[in-house]
């Protein structure tokens, strides 16, 4: 138990790295982008196809850092009602279906990321000019998938997220 609160720790702050990386290197090639149409009339070939691929990374990898948080959407609409044994074993079953959620999609990702690798298609321009398979862009919705259902999962192990007793 010890070992996997650690990893889920050690994911997170690497998580939370990685997303204020992406996006410090996505804000600085956006206003690049802008300061040099504004000014000389002329953009950078390949900022555009980056920037879109930076938002839907950015986008995936701050899911996990909510569902890693507990920040995630929650509906939390029927848990006043009840009482905190009850919230608690509902909480557990609905971290059960959202890792259960969150596995599958992660596996039907990489089959749609398979797919496409036998289709071949490259993204032209991306990594700073060069031509980059697309299938290597789309590695982040398993990725990301997968690391959301291991956060849902940490619930039921242990009573993170279930709502306080009321008093």
């Amino acid at each position: 138990m010890n070992r996997f609160i650690k990893f889920t720790t050690q994911i997170k702050r690497t998580d939370g790295w990685l997303v204020t990386i992406l996006l410090g290197w996505m804000l600085l090639v956006a206003s690049l982008q802008l300061v040099l149409r504004w000014t000389a009339g002329i953009g950078i070939p390949w900022a555009d196809l980056q920037l879109r691929q930076l938002v839907l990374w950015i986008g995936l990898l701050g899911g996990v850092l909510a569902a890693a948080e507990g920040r995630h959407i929650r509906i939390d609409l029927v848990e006043h009602y009840f009482s905190y044994r009850f919230r608690r074993l509902l909480s557990r079953l609905v971290s059960i279906c959202a890792t259960l959620g969150s596995v599958y999609l992660g596996y039907l990702s990489l089959s749609f990321i398979s797919s496409e690798k036998g289709a071949g298609v490259n993204i032209d321009g991306l990594l700073f000019g060069a031509s980059v398979p697309m299938w290597i862009t789309q590695l982040i919705f398993p990725i990301s998938f997968w690391l959301m259902g291991i956060y849902f999962f940490v619930p039921v192990v242990g009573d993170r997220n279930v709502p306080a007793p009321r008093t």
